[in-house]
């Protein structure tokens, strides 16, 4: 509803004022206002005020208070502005601001405050910032302890560091003596910029009386800013500490990667709160160990912590790196019956796990359910489709988001090339390398010239792969040429395949994997000599082939593999029958 209304048409004679199912008559009060005291009318304005329950009934006290002419009256005014300002209808906002526009006496810091506040509430931090400015630009009125909380708030959602240190000058200029609110609000700014060190802790010797926030600001600050043994020895000296102060040191440890550290303050934590244990569970997810993030999600719900979209969406991320369908979709399904937001992010995660974990078809029907779709859930959708070798898809998707007006980055063409390049289509991904940099302005990478190389050398174009790397206006690194060369095994090119794979011990010669790539080149021209020639010559350079690794998922249980490892307990089992298996298929290849 838009109450944006022309306040002089409120002037006009108010019969009752009707709250809820309440009908105040108005004509009985009109009778006694002779005898009440003006602060008596205040306080009865103000409790009509309190009966509200939605904008229509503030504007009809609104009303009210114009006709009883208590609207110039600086305390009732400012009680009903700030109830328009705190109003979540649509609409208050802007009739907030046309009430402190039309004020019919000097402005005070609690008007401007109530003001600054609003916006900043709302969204809307750079307003917010210049609602101050505005107070500043009067030169009668002085901020209060409130204000520069307020503004320092703005400033840090804004990262506006030019502003904020301004602000700080202001803050130390004024004659008033602030308070620990402000000094809080300040060390928050900073600690959010990440310009904490010793002036952190100079601002924080200035508090006279700190508090537990205080601590945590100051703490937040040495942890944003990467100064982590600054940060523990914060921690350690604190004379209490809340879940806060244990989740920033918690938070501190799992970014920078120092696991061992994590989990002993995770245990030692008295209290445990969502984001302590997505902080865990994120930081395993990074550090590759993604069975033990969704270990410990199983811990969280037997503590009874719910989880958020955040969380859901690391731990979908670890099931599309371990292939765990079953997990996946048990996480998909806890989504949908506690009623999670699904947001681009999760949605994004959502359709990269089914991708990953063969489910292409899934991933493509939550695709079209997603409601905003952000370049980075075409990009997880483009990409499933490439790995799943439907390029022709692939490409008329990216039509598609053309059409649709969304802008293409670099992945974006990466995902369209490599499933050009996996599904055949070689003239389809030549026409859209040129797109990419005729009509997009596409700053190309390796990667991009990779899929190029990759495309033709998948088609059996090898010596156009080879004159195409050749012409490259950068010189070609590893990972391109290894993609020639693994297409020359593919093809049986033994000479050409040998001709790369030296290239590639030059440019590379501690990768194992290209060594093993000549040395199947060589053994499928069945030159044997020169196969245990490049062994001694690995063997001699101190290379070793790095053990293979895989995980498979049974009955919602992630089994992982190393080539040689015995530590499975089923591992006398598995290899019994390998080498049950191995016989079958011999026979069947010979």
């Amino acid at each position: 509803m838009n109450v944006s209304l022309n306040l002089h048409s409120l002037a006009k004679p108010v019969q009752r004022v009707v709250l809820g199912n309440q009908q105040q008559l108005q004509s009985p009060a009109q009778q006694r206002e002779k005898r009440q005291s003006p602060q008596k009318k205040t306080d009865a304005a103000i409790s009509l005020l309190q009966l509200c329950k939605n904008s229509k009934e503030l504007v009809q006290v609104h009303s009210l208070l114009i006709k009883t002419s208590l609207i110039r009256e600086k305390h009732a005014f400012g009680r009903l502005l700030s109830f328009f300002a705190a109003s979540s209808e649509p609409g208050t906002l802007d009739y907030a601001q046309r009430l402190f526009d039309n004020v019919d006496f000097p402005r005070n810091s609690f008007i401007y405050n109530t003001m600054i506040k609003a916006y900043l509430i709302r969204g809307n931090p750079r307003i917010s910032f210049l609602v101050y400015y505005q107070m500043l630009c009067e030169g009668s009125i002085f901020p209060d302890e409130f204000t520069f909380t307020f503004v320092f708030a703005a400033c840090s959602k804004l990262s506006s560091v030019s502003e904020g240190k301004q602000a700080h000058a202001q803050m130390v200029k004024y004659p008033l003596r602030f308070g620990t609110q402000s000094w809080n609000s300040l060390l928050d700014f900073y600690a959010k910029i990440r310009e904490m060190g010793s002036l952190g802790q100079r601002l924080f010797d200035q508090i006279e009386e700190p508090d537990i926030i205080s601590w945590n600001c100051l703490l937040d600050g040495f942890v944003k800013s990467g100064e982590l043994d600054a940060a523990r020895a914060i921690f350690d000296v604190m004379p209490q500490r809340d879940t806060v102060s244990w989740t920033s040191m918690l938070v501190g440890f799992a970014n920078a990667g120092l696991m061992s550290e994590a989990s002993k303050l995770f245990d030692n934590m008295p209290e445990r709160n969502l984001v302590s244990w997505s902080a865990m569970i994120s930081a395993c997810v990074q550090m590759g160990r993604y069975r033990e993030g969704l270990d410990l999600f199983k811990q969280m719900q037997v503590a009874g912590i719910k989880t958020d979209k955040i969380t859901m969406t690391t731990l979908l991320s670890a099931c599309a790196r371990l292939g765990a369908l079953d997990q996946g979709q048990w996480f998909h399904a806890y989504i949908d019956k506690y009623m999670i937001e699904i947001d681009a992010h999760l949605s994004t995660a959502l359709v990269d796990m089914y991708a990953k974990c063969g489910k292409i078809d899934i991933a493509l029907k939550v695709f079209r359910r997603s409601g905003h779709k952000k370049v980075f859930l075409w990009n997880a959708i483009l990409g499933g489709l490439a790995m799943h070798s439907r390029g022709r898809e692939a490409v008329e998707l990216l039509s598609e988001m053309l059409e649709e007006g969304i802008k293409p980055n670099q992945i974006t063409f990466l995902s369209v090339l490599a499933a050009c390049s996996h599904s055949g289509l070689v003239d389809d991904g030549l026409r859209i390398f040129h797109i990419m940099m005729n009509d997009h302005n596409i700053r190309l990478t390796m990667a991009h010239y990779g899929c190029i190389v990759d495309l033709y050398a998948r088609a059996g174009l090898l010596n156009d792969a080879k004159r195409f790397i050749e012409t490259m206006p950068m010189e070609a690194d590893g990972s391109v040429w290894r993609a020639l060369l693994g297409a020359c095994r593919l093809h049986g090119n033994v000479n050409l395949g040998e001709h790369i794979g030296r290239i590639l011990l030059e440019l590379e010669p501690s990768n194992d994997g290209n060594y093993v790539l000549l040395s199947d080149i060589y053994a499928i021209g069945k030159r044997w000599e020169d196969v245990g020639k490049l062994r001694r010559e690995m063997k001699v350079s101190g290379v070793r082939k790095m053990p293979g690794c895989s995980s498979i998922e049974l009955n919602g249980v992630i089994h992982e593999f190393v080539a040689g490892d015995g530590s499975h307990p089923e591992s006398l089992k598995i290899y019994r029958m390998l080498d049950e298996m191995a016989p079958l298929l011999g026979a069947r290849h010979a």
